[in-house]
């Protein structure tokens, strides 16, 4: 659980903004048109993609410990075989960027900060653009709401965007 204590010994909290990769994805995804399952198919089948857009994993020097809100992606996810070829979503409705310095423990090294030293990591939801940098912070507390732990689970968990093997 996090408490807040007041911080009285005037130590500054620090924000850092990290890109960890691009994705590019159906300009249908972006516009949100449709509902239930016609609504995927259309994304799918929208020959337009978007613009790369930048995935960020955000850091917070706090006196406390390191905290990071989502850990952005992996570079496995640019390799064959990371996702499932099952997945319609991961074969034809998202394009991935990320280089294995763009993962999110290199780029906190990179700002003088350390894995190690996260205390806890915060996840606003577990797909894995979102979860996919979890490997870098075996030690750290992982907090994540019950609902979306539990949506994350088996194969439908997987249908809707989420890697629960991992």
């Amino acid at each position: 659980m996090f408490t807040y204590k007041q911080n009285t010994s005037g130590d500054r909290m620090r924000t850092h903004a990290i890109q960890t990769g691009t994705v590019a994805i159906k300009t249908r995804q972006l516009q949100g048109s449709g509902r239930g399952p016609l609504r995927r198919i259309t994304t799918l089948l929208d020959p337009t993609w978007s613009a790369e857009l930048p995935i960020y994993a955000w850091v917070i020097e706090h006196p406390e410990g390191l905290i990071v809100v989502d850990t952005g992606e992996t570079a496995q996810a640019s390799t064959a075989g990371y996702f499932p070829r099952w997945n319609p979503y991961y074969r034809f409705g998202v394009r991935l960027k990320v280089a294995p310095e763009h993962e999110i423990g290199p780029q906190l090294r990179a700002r003088g900060l350390s894995p190690k030293d996260v205390r806890w990591l915060v996840l606003t939801h577990v797909h894995t653009d979102h979860a996919g940098g979890l490997a870098h912070f075996p030690h750290a507390e992982t907090l994540v709401s019950r609902r979306e732990y539990d949506d994350a689970a088996g194969l439908g968990g997987q249908l809707r965007g989420s890697l629960p093997q991992r």
